[in-house]
């Protein structure tokens, strides 16, 4: 079951959480640490966590946090998502490390805190989705209406390029269709990943998912027992791959490209 709010509201995050010019590696920790900011506090509005982040003046961290500052904060708070949603709460595990997360300036930490309470509690996924890929730069505009209808019995690789987009889409308009069962998500780079992640934790998708880094589906050709269906992007708007080339990769299956 899919609990997050489907309404039409017209909120937007792009109000919110904005990032300023910092050092490359920097803005790399930034855009990353926004995007999980926002995802959980979202998540702590429809009730799937604990008010932490929009929790009024963090009255629960000022209680017990003695010498700890914004930082220490967030990192608590990720550590514990990152239990069950390892995708994409572990910072290690997706930027490699998180020396960057580090170096964030504390003032910009608090600031965002500060902001947390602000983030619309009443978008759909689809839109919240959206907006998510634009903050991490994946402008690609998916013909979601050009997917084909799945049966719970299939088995979907989702190429590189629209970073679960796709997938999420195909188990919002057909709730009976699970993430973690039939979805296998390749990404090319940590954005994608990241974007992947999130749509993981709006569908309330725990513990492993198939998402993994595998730009050359190297992995995705070595999965056993394949794949009925295969949906991507098409190269003009992003995908690394033609309709030809996926056919020889995945003789059985049902290429679909948007």
């Amino acid at each position: 079951m899919h609990s997050g709010l489907r309404g039409g509201s017209s909120s937007t995050l792009r109000a919110v959480l904005g990032i300023p010019a910092l050092e490359s590696a920097q803005t790399v920790a930034a855009t990353y640490l926004a995007s999980a900011l926002l995802a959980l506090a979202r998540e702590e509005h429809i009730g799937r966590r604990p008010k932490r982040l929009v929790e009024h003046n963090h009255a629960t961290w000022h209680r017990f946090r003695g010498r700890l500052g914004p930082r220490e904060f967030v990192e608590l708070i990720l550590e514990d998502a990152a239990v069950n949603q390892p995708e994409p709460f572990d910072v290690d595990g997706l930027l490699g490390d998180r020396a960057g997360l580090l170096a964030l300036p504390e003032t910009l930490i608090g600031d965002w805190l500060g902001e947390l309470p602000q983030v619309p509690p009443g978008q759909t996924e689809r839109d919240y989705l959206a907006e998510q890929a634009v903050r991490l730069g994946l402008t690609a505009r998916p013909a979601f209406s050009d997917l084909h209808k799945l049966a719970p019995h299939h088995r979907v690789l989702e190429l590189p390029g629209s970073g679960g987009r796709l997938a999420a889409h195909a188990v919002l308009s057909q709730p009976e269709l699970s993430l973690k069962d039939m979805f296998t998500i390749a990404c090319a780079s940590w954005q994608e990943r990241m974007l992947a992640g999130l749509v993981a934790v709006s569908l309330d998708a725990r513990g492993y998912t198939r998402i993994s880094v595998d730009p050359t589906l190297e992995q995705a050709r070595r999965v056993e027992g394949g794949f009925t269906h295969v949906f991507g992007l098409k190269p003009e708007k992003g995908g690394g791959f033609d309709a030809r080339t996926l056919e020889g990769f995945f003789p059985s299956a049902t290429i679909v490209i948007v």
